[in-house]
């Protein structure tokens, strides 16, 4: 601040003296330019505040401001004097509005005493390399005000344009000193610096004397098209910056990630975490703290300051930096120690002597788990960027801490799981064996009731088929009803036990197809003729359509019969008085089948009641009916469908189902025409087809 101060001072008082000594000089200048003097001085003062404004970063520690560029345009149209006063006022003003958060430029005002000694140091920045300039032009014969354009004039400018170049990088070298850079980086800066200004002079040259060839109307072109190249200049500067840090940054966060993904203890996860922060941030001093709910503290797992480790220590939740973070669940970003006083915040005393501090929570599953926390010598070591970066990191890590501890709960959890998972084992065994040998005797009893049970229906149902026939004439009618019902359940009571007896096999595996060579036509033909005495009985005309090439068939007849049976006395059943059941049969090549086989289609349609929406998907499982069919049926087992299923499927068959409430439904069967060859390629089990015409629903 004193080099600042003494900068400002030294430019201060040698702008004074020179205005006091040459006012007549300035008033000539002045009077020469006529009425166009306040248009050039108002161009002047327009183009470099411009200019100032529209300061940029051209890498990260060189930052480009063209403003000299403009005091080397006008002060020979002005004078050293003028052009000094000017240049002062335009930079004062222009860091103010910085200060003020006003513009282009922001300027983080930390600590507002040195800031504004700062700006006081700018009548040294500007002022004096300003009058180094014009002195030496005056002293070498340079026309002021410059109006006749020659290129000895040309000259004579640039000189003493390089003048006020090399004149500013003396004088900021005292501060550049005094900011700890050392004389090698000072001058890879200055020269830097100085050759983008060398750029320039050929453009403050033509725009310094255009006044004298064109007037002020070209002086004013001249300043708007600089400083729209400027400004151009500087959203391209900003744009690359932006773009070479943000790939930098997701490249660094990427490969973080891959690297602390690859730990598994928490040492090695620690150290991976420090070993990729800082490739991307200033990690002088690096900490992790880890929360211990239960005893209140902070556990500082690890704790590096200049690359070396210390030793790990505790701290009780409170009053620290790191506490904050964790009480507030959210970042903290102090630029040097001033913030700690303005934010209300007090720091643990330790022996860091640092400036800037970025602390940011662990979060996992919504709650803090411990705090990655950075800190700088310099002040305002850490930008918004970087605390954006290193809660993605932290975030990152706290999943990843989890994800150890959780592996680490998990191995201790391993054992005790394969010994519960071996002792359930054992008792799944046992079990298994148990139901084995239920099953045996499940399949003994029905094997076994079925014989007790059907020797005494058929005699029952036989002899009730005598006595209905004998006494047709000679009974009364009220008992010859008593007959008949005897007969009818005695069938029912058969035909159920047979149903399920033909489930069990198929559940035990046990169900045997025994495929020959028929003609499908005949078997259809019979099953027709046995329906058409019920279907009279229920007034249902039955219709059958076969195509002529529909070959012979190499399939179990009597469960295709058992299968068309079914369907027709349900679609029988089903049908209103005058309806119509109709039976179509055709042949589909494999190249149009659904099973990729030669194939035979049936189509078993009716009239009936349908099938509701909500009903299609259960009407295949075994023992349901739907509330509708139970009323108009009466009766049944509700085994038909099931077992239509099940025979379809074991000949690798499909079988498909359409329906609308009222207007009745559609069963059809895909069948192949050679068992053996379905049976020696099998096509995947594939659930029954289901359509149903109102909601267009299929599965």
């Amino acid at each position: 601040m004193s080099v600042f101060l003494a900068q400002g001072i030294a430019g201060l008082l040698l702008m004074l003296w020179l205005t006091w000594l040459r006012q007549d000089q300035v008033a000539a200048i002045v009077h020469q330019l006529g009425d166009n003097a306040p248009i050039v001085i108002g161009v002047f003062i327009a183009f470099a505040t411009t200019l100032a404004l529209l300061k940029f970063e051209l890498t990260e520690m060189i930052y480009v401001s063209l403003v000299l560029t403009a005091f080397m345009a006008f002060f020979p149209l002005l004078g050293g004097i003028l052009t000094a006063w000017v240049a002062v006022v335009v930079s004062v003003t222009t860091r103010i509005l910085g200060m003020k958060q006003i513009g282009w430029t922001k300027i983080t005002v930390s600590d507002p005493r040195a800031e504004w000694i700062r700006t006081f140091g700018l009548f040294g920045t500007y002022g004096i390399p300003v009058i180094a300039a014009s002195t030496l032009y005056e002293s070498l014969g340079g026309e002021v005000p410059a109006m006749h354009p020659t290129p000895g004039a040309a000259m004579l400018i640039a000189l003493c344009g390089a003048a006020m170049i090399l004149t500013n990088q003396l004088v900021m070298f005292r501060a550049a000193r005094a900011w700890g850079y050392s004389v090698s980086k000072i001058v890879k800066l200055d020269t830097i610096d100085s050759s983008i200004y060398f750029l320039t002079i050929p453009y403050a040259v033509v725009t310094a004397l255009s006044y004298g060839a064109i007037g002020w109307g070209a002086v004013v072109a001249l300043a708007f098209t600089g400083g729209v190249a400027n400004f151009i200049a500087r959203n391209l500067a900003i744009t690359r910056s932006r773009s070479r840090q943000q790939v930098q940054r997701l490249a660094s966060l990427t490969q973080i990630g891959k690297t602390i993904s690859l730990r598994f203890t928490t040492d090695e996860l620690l150290l991976a975490i420090y070993t990729e922060c800082k490739k991307v941030i200033d990690c002088s001093l690096f900490s992790i703290a880890l929360l211990d709910d239960e005893r209140g503290e902070l556990s500082f797992e690890l704790d590096i300051r200049d690359d070396h480790v210390l030793p790990k220590e505790r701290m009780p939740l409170g009053e620290g930096l790191n506490s904050w973070v964790v009480k507030h669940h959210q970042p903290l970003l102090l630029g040097s120690t001033a913030d700690e006083h303005r934010m209300g915040i007090r720091s643990v005393p330790d022996t860091k002597a640092t400036e800037s501090w970025l602390g940011v929570p662990m979060m996992a599953r919504d709650h803090v788990i411990g705090v990655i926390a950075v800190e700088s010598y310099k002040k305002h070591a850490f930008t918004a960027d970087d605390v954006l970066l290193l809660t993605a990191i932290a975030n990152q890590a706290a999943v990843a801490l989890e994800n150890a501890h959780l592996y680490k709960d998990l191995e201790g959890l391993t054992y005790a799981l394969e010994q519960r998972v071996l002792d359930r084992t054992n008792e799944l065994r046992e079990t298994n064996l148990r139901l084995l040998a239920a099953d045996r005797s499940k399949n003994q009893f029905l094997a076994n009731m079925s014989h007790e049970l059907r020797t005494p229906l058929n005699s029952i149902i036989g002899f009730s088929s005598v006595l209905i026939e004998a006494g047709r004439s000679s009974l009364p009618q009220r008992m010859h009803k008593f007959l008949e019902n005897i007969h009818t359940a005695g069938n029912h009571l058969l035909e159920l036990i047979n149903d399920i007896l033909d489930l069990s096999k198929i559940e035990a595996g046990k169900m045997e197809l025994r495929a020959d060579e028929f003609d499908l036509r005949e078997t259809i033909a019979a099953v027709e003729r046995v329906m058409r005495g019920f279907a009279a009985e229920a007034k249902v005309q039955i219709l059958v359509n076969i195509d002529p090439k529909v070959p012979q068939v190499r399939l179990d007849e009597g469960r295709l019969k058992q299968i068309l049976f079914n369907l027709l006395s349900n679609a029988v059943k089903f049908s209103p008085h005058g309806g119509l059941v109709a039976v179509s049969c055709r042949f589909l090549p494999r190249s149009d089948s659904p099973l990729a086989l030669d194939t035979v289609r049936v189509d078993v349609t009716d009239q009936g009641i349908g099938i509701p929406a909500d009903e299609l998907q259960r009407i295949f499982v075994e023992f349901y009916q739907t509330e509708e069919g139970r009323r108009i049926r009466g009766g049944g087992t509700g085994l038909g469908l099931s077992l239509t299923r099940n025979f379809v499927e074991l000949h690798h068959g499909r079988i498909e189902v359409k329906s609308k409430p009222s207007e009745g439904s559609t069963f059809t069967l895909y069948l192949p025409v050679d068992y053996d060859e379905a049976a020696y390629n099998p096509r995947p089990y594939a659930e029954p087809h289901i359509h149903d015409h109102q909601t267009g629903f299929r599965s």
